[in-house]
């Protein structure tokens, strides 16, 4: 018995060891000015043909896409340690309702291809967060970028301003960041579309924040940003 004890903290010892020699391998490679909160909004992302059986694809909220830091590419990625999810309390709950996962997936699946999309998150962004969240702590990473979510209800900030979910109304990219100047001091966020056919759809709002993570007016540069001027629906079915 003292000699399978002496054995399971050794065990112990060494994964620890070699976790702390896989994170001390990342590199940051680049100089991050902000971090990006991306939300989408599952009725766009869910007009691709082969997400019909995704169940988050029946949300009518805007859900979690990521916290990004911006210009850093990650050099040696460390993944989340071995029983991650085992230590995140309600984590299944908060993969349906609120960081979900939008690609391929039923009912049977979900789960798991949006535990791999967690892993993506945190080996692509999470660790180089550090300098804005405080912490290489992937469990602090994943409920610093939960609370910053919550705080920014972009249905009921968008409503206030009466942009609303609606299959025949149509707006504009301007109408998006005016409902922003209920922020203090006003901040103008990224406002993507997707185009399905002709038409555009309100696919993603990014919020930027600075290091002390209030936020701050975003740059321009995204691949999928709404043409200026253009008209896009913001679909409730």
């Amino acid at each position: 018995m003292h000699l399978l004890k002496c054995s399971l903290f050794i065990a112990i010892l060494l994964n620890s060891a070699f976790h702390s020699l896989l994170v001390n391998s990342v590199q940051c490679r680049g100089t991050p000015t902000s971090i990006l909160l991306t939300q989408r909004w599952a009725k766009t992302e869910c007009k691709a043909s082969n997400l019909i059986d995704n169940p988050a694809c029946n949300l009518k909220k805007w859900t979690l896409h990521g916290l990004w830091p911006d210009n850093v590419k990650v050099i040696d990625p460390v993944p989340l340690p071995e029983g991650f999810f085992n230590t995140f309390e309600n984590y299944k709950n908060i993969m349906r309702t609120e960081w979900t996962f939008l690609g391929k997936a039923d009912q049977n699946t979900y789960i798991t291809e949006t535990t791999t999309f967690w892993k993506h998150e945190w080996t692509k962004h999470g660790y180089c967060a550090k300098d804005f969240i405080g912490s290489e702590d992937p469990k602090i990473y994943f409920q610093k970028a939960l609370r910053l979510y919550r705080r920014a209800n972009l249905l009921s900030i968008l409503a206030d301003n009466n942009v609303t979910p609606d299959d025949n109304a149509t707006y504009k990219t301007y109408q998006i960041r005016e409902a922003f100047i209920v922020i203090e001091p006003f901040v103008s966020p990224i406002v993507n579309c997707r185009k399905v056919g002709n038409k555009y759809y309100l696919s993603e709002i990014i919020i930027c924040l600075k290091k002390n993570l209030e936020p701050v007016n975003c740059g321009t540069g995204d691949t999928n940003v709404c043409p200026e001027g253009a008209e896009f629906t913001y679909p409730r079915t």
